[in-house]
């Protein structure tokens, strides 16, 4: 009797324990998505790997991992559930980490330029293609590596099942393309370390295993989340379409036409104005494309900037008397990176717009088909 007394008071304080994390999870959630929401998915940092990682769980392919690890962690009581549902994070953390690993060494041997070139293309058309999936314009369904769990993970025992089920289960979440997620893989692949890469896969694997987790330790106190998510999917499915189909056509057009046409919109050139009567310079980057050597060998990024672009930017460029030798002929060649802007900005931002509103006169028309036929399969 008194072995189940004290039994009892280690599972009440074991679920008081998992009660706090619960909260402390899903802080960690809303704000992880608030962030995302609410700044611009452009500079790569751990934050953004984490928030694009949690994130994830509103994407088809991720979601339905909510109905493996619930039921996974459920009737095992509170401390092997729990430790249950943290391997099966561990697993699937482990695989999205092989990936950026294995996607920054193809960018190490591609180079930064192709990779960068073909990064953004294949994850602005997967992007798009998935958008218009998401809303039902088209039929469109990314690779998978198999429906089924293969027999010699699921006859293991509980506790290396669920490491091994992570494992092979994060394989689903690749498949799926995500805003944020896309930045990471260009970022991975165009800096081409396996250092980088591996602590930014691992963050971002921990970031998509948090919701997992969260909804798991729920469920293992007896508080089932699951309906709830699925009343909203096909709101966020919506949401998430026109999301996808927005960062594709950006994606797209500086995979066509390159960077440097970003210069030459109002909110680029903004944040340059911005920087530059800071003192500063907005991008460390030289002002020609290729840069010079000078920019290259990092001696003119004495002061954290190349000095011939924040001549530039500062608007006080007189002739080529204020620039370095070889800037000075990239500039007089048409190799400028501002001139690079001009040249391209009109393709670019046209191509950009096309990708928009076509989608959206499209989804709008076939909507209106559905409301005069009464189909509601579209």
């Amino acid at each position: 009797m008194t072995n189940q007394l004290e039994l009892s008071e280690k599972e009440r304080k074991i679920r008081a324990w998992l009660i706090i994390l619960a909260f402390i999870l899903f802080s960690i959630f809303v704000f992880g998505m608030v962030y995302l929401a609410t700044n611009p998915a452009t500079t790569v940092t751990a934050t953004l790997s984490y928030a694009a990682g949690l994130s994830m769980i509103t994407l088809p392919c991720t979601f339905p991992l909510v109905f493996v690890i619930v039921p996974l962690s459920m009737g095992k009581g509170y401390k092997k559930g729990f430790f249950m549902a943290l391997l099966f994070g561990l697993g699937l953390t482990i695989t999205i980490t092989l990936y950026a690993v294995i996607i920054a060494a193809v960018g190490s041997y591609l180079g930064m330029d192709r990779a960068t070139t073909i990064m953004y293309v294949v994850a602005g058309v997967a992007a798009f293609l998935f958008g218009l999936s998401e809303l039902k314009l088209i039929k469109f369904e990314m690779p998978t590596f198999g429906r089924g769990i293969p027999s010699f993970i699921v006859v293991q025992r509980d506790y290396l099942k669920a490491l091994l089920m992570g494992l092979f289960l994060g394989n689903a979440g690749v498949a799926c393309p995500n805003p944020a997620f896309y930045v990471l893989l260009t970022y991975i692949a165009t800096v081409g370390s396996t250092l980088t890469a591996s602590i930014l896969g691992a963050i971002h694997g921990i970031g998509r295993a948090t919701p997992l987790i969260l909804l798991a330790i729920l469920g293992i106190l007896g508080v089932n989340a699951t309906q709830s998510l699925v009343r909203r999917r096909l709101a966020i499915e919506k949401l998430t379409g026109w999301f996808l189909v927005v960062i594709g056509a950006v994606m797209l057009a500086i995979g066509i036409y390159g960077h440097h046409w970003l210069l030459a919109t109002g909110l680029h050139g903004g944040w340059d104005a911005l920087f530059a009567k800071a003192g500063g310079v907005a991008e460390y980057e030289c002002c020609i494309e290729p840069p010079c050597k000078i920019c290259l060998t990092d001696n003119m990024w004495k002061d954290g900037a190349c000095f011939c672009r924040k001549v530039i930017e500062k608007g006080s460029f007189e002739g080529v008397s204020n620039v370095c030798g070889q800037c000075a002929i990239g500039l007089s060649e048409g190799r400028g990176v501002f001139d690079m802007a001009r040249r391209t900005s009109r393709y670019a931002l046209s191509t950009m717009a096309a990708l928009i509103v076509v989608p959206i006169g499209w989804y709008y028309l076939k909507r209106k088909r559905r409301e005069v036929t009464g189909d509601d399969k579209g």
